[in-house]
């Protein structure tokens, strides 16, 4: 059995920026989620860590983006009330943990759909909808987000590819012809 965060460091999740600024609460998130993994590594003994890894990161992300929601108008407002008692640039130094927490959680979600080689159209879905939650959060427009986070996913793609074994010289040759 594989510890979560050794899981993550084998999928090369430290090449994330966000990895490096989040990194307490990365490793929060990889406390509180410890015994799930290895509950779900007991009773799947047979998938990779990596797929593994895809479910509770999706479970992380329904979670997070759930309750999110459910609560954005009282965010909203405390952000307003904030800005208005210290001002807008130093509202912006007040960090909301359930943001920061969907903001990495997403970025490693969409990582590993990546890692996994799974269709960009369903990442890409996911980020949408999630850029749509946080954009009045952060400050910045839904497509700012959703790209960062769809670089994310690109980045775990070139893993994926770097993994794949070499193919023959039709099949290259026809892989670079249609792809």
């Amino acid at each position: 059995m594989i510890e979560l965060r050794k899981a993550l460091a084998e999928i090369q999740i430290d090449k994330l920026a966000i990895v490096a600024t989040h990194t307490d609460a990365l490793n929060n998130l990889c406390e509180r989620e410890s015994m799930l993994f290895a509950r779900a590594q007991e009773n799947k003994p047979d998938n990779a860590p990596s797929d593994l890894l895809l479910g509770l990161f999706t479970k992380l992300n329904v979670e997070a983006l759930s309750s999110l929601n459910a609560h954005l108008d009282q965010i909203q407002a405390m952000q307003s009330a904030i800005e208005e008692q210290v001002g807008r640039k130093h509202a912006e130094s007040f960090k909301l943990p359930v943001v920061e927490e969907l903001l990495l959680v997403t970025h490693i979600w969409v990582y590993v759909q990546g890692y996994l080689g799974l269709d960009y159209s369903l990442a890409n879905d996911h980020a949408m909808q999630t850029s749509e939650t946080l954009s009045p959060l952060v400050g910045l427009s839904v497509d700012k987000i959703r790209t960062q986070f769809t670089q994310s996913y690109y980045q775990g793609y070139r893993e994926f590819e770097a993994r794949k074994p070499p193919s023959s010289g039709w099949k290259r040759w026809f892989e670079k012809w249609f792809n």
